[in-house]
């Protein structure tokens, strides 16, 4: 008995996630490459400048972003021109996120005594899937443009 094996690919209801699955891929990276940063952002004020976790994470929290911002603007979702009103959506969503995460960090350091590097790592795994789709549809419309290829 033959088997025949298809060489177009997957079939054709998969291709719309194709490039959702590329964007995600590259949030991702680009959110680790942040995280690294932040991360010793975080440290460095914490550990060494003697500054309180709370406020480090704050400072460590914002600097991520704004590299997130560029890097995602122009590696993960394709944006022509980086416009101001898109910026002012970023930090909106992101202060959003920080004001939960700055909760959730007093929670887990303060409260159940986890180490603050580990309290920001557990943020960091729930605002990733949660800041791609508010990114994603609230940040850079994707989809949606002026006419001059700005969001």
């Amino acid at each position: 008995m033959k088997t025949f094996h298809s060489t177009n690919g997957p079939p054709a209801q998969s291709a719309p996630l194709r490039p959702t699955l590329r964007q995600l891929r590259r949030f991702c990276g680009v959110g680790l490459t942040c995280l690294v940063f932040s991360l010793t952002v975080l440290a460095g004020l914490h550990t060494f400048a003697g500054l309180n976790y709370l406020l480090a994470y704050v400072v460590s929290f914002i600097a991520g972003n704004i590299a997130g911002y560029l890097l995602n603007a122009r590696f993960t979702f394709s944006v022509d021109a980086i416009s101001h009103a898109g910026a002012v959506r970023y930090m909106a969503v992101n202060g959003v996120l920080l004001c939960v995460s700055t909760a959730v960090m007093r929670l887990l350091v303060g409260e159940f005594h986890v180490w603050y590097i580990g309290a920001a790592l557990v943020t960091a795994a729930i605002n990733t899937p949660i800041s791609f789709v508010a990114q994603q549809f609230v940040t850079y419309r994707i989809g949606a443009t002026d006419g001059a290829g700005h969001v």
